[in-house]
């Protein structure tokens, strides 16, 4: 049986000896000992981070699946996902920042970039890159680097200035890489973005599409329209998916019955959540709990 899954903040377990404001940022490269701290085991954030990695092989298990990667490639990874990075020895860079560089100043430019690039829903979490790629990212990431070890009273804003400029770069790179252009940024993603957003506020106690429908004052076949075209899946089939993730994540942790968990995402009825959740993934919650890996 697995126990509770640590889940770490933004400064945890450093133990770099230089005085810092900064609070809500923390960047540096896999060399410096004290900032970045060795995790290799199941264990999930209250951060946003970028994992920029130069040269390396391995696999990164997010949220129950398995990423594996050979190269330079960038991790995104979001608050309260399940991960686990296996890798060989590699060189790169760390960027963690607060989850309020989403939300301050109600910049909607900057809460696409965390839809777009931070989804735990449709995630891309891994982007390969061509060399120029890395030479631009590594090149911001040294720049960021310099800046947190000046630690100066400007030190936070201009961090937060190089972590917009570094997830617009990477975004850049996403769209080159995406095939289907109705998946870029635009209108109709901003109305996906308050989907989803109003999903993770209420997919414990709400599973209908016609819930989401009308708070977002569309039809529910308007919103099955809208997601299918931006995703390819249903409105229904995101909902259902957001609650086999949450379901997942409890299980794993080993904190709640399963019961419990089930009251905690909607199902009044425990044997309705066990066959609801034994349908969708071929396991029983007490079997999933029992085998599951971070994959």
């Amino acid at each position: 049986m697995q126990s509770p899954i640590p889940q770490h903040r933004i400064n945890e377990g450093v133990t770099t000896l230089v005085s810092t404001p900064v609070k809500h940022v923390l960047i540096a490269g896999f060399d410096d000992t004290g900032k970045i701290i060795p995790r290799q085991y199941p264990h999930r954030h209250t951060y946003y981070e970028i994992l920029l990695l130069h040269h390396s092989k391995g696999i990164h298990y997010i949220d129950f699946q398995a990423w594996p990667f050979d190269g330079a490639v960038v991790f995104l990874l979001s608050p309260e996902q399940v991960h686990q990075l296996d890798r060989e020895a590699s060189t790169g860079y760390s960027l963690k920042f607060d989850p309020s560089f989403f939300t301050s100043g109600n910049d909607p430019d900057s809460q696409l970039l965390g839809h777009f690039l931070f989804d735990n829903m449709q995630s891309y979490p891994v982007i390969p890159l061509e060399a120029a790629d890395l030479a631009r990212l590594e090149n911001l990431m040294s720049i960021a680097r310099e800046e947190y070890d000046q630690t100066t009273e400007d030190t936070t804003p201009i961090l937060f200035s190089y972590v917009r400029v570094l997830l617009m770069e990477i975004m850049r790179i996403r769209k080159r890489q995406l095939s289907e252009p109705h998946l870029l940024p635009g209108q109709p993603q901003m109305q996906l973005l308050q989907f989803k957003q109003l999903l993770h506020q209420h997919f414990h106690e709400q599973h209908e599409v016609q819930d989401y429908a009308s708070r977002l004052h569309i039809t529910p076949r308007q919103l099955n329209a809208l997601t299918q075209k931006l995703t390819g899946k249903t409105a229904g089939s995101l909902i259902k998916e957001r609650v086999l993730l949450e379901a997942k994540r409890l299980l794993f942790l080993n904190e709640l019955t399963v019961k419990e968990i089930g009251y905690q995402i909607g199902f009044e009825d425990p044997a309705y959540f066990t066959r609801f959740f034994k349908k969708n993934t071929g396991k029983s919650p007490q079997q999933f709990r029992e085998t599951s890996q971070p994959v």
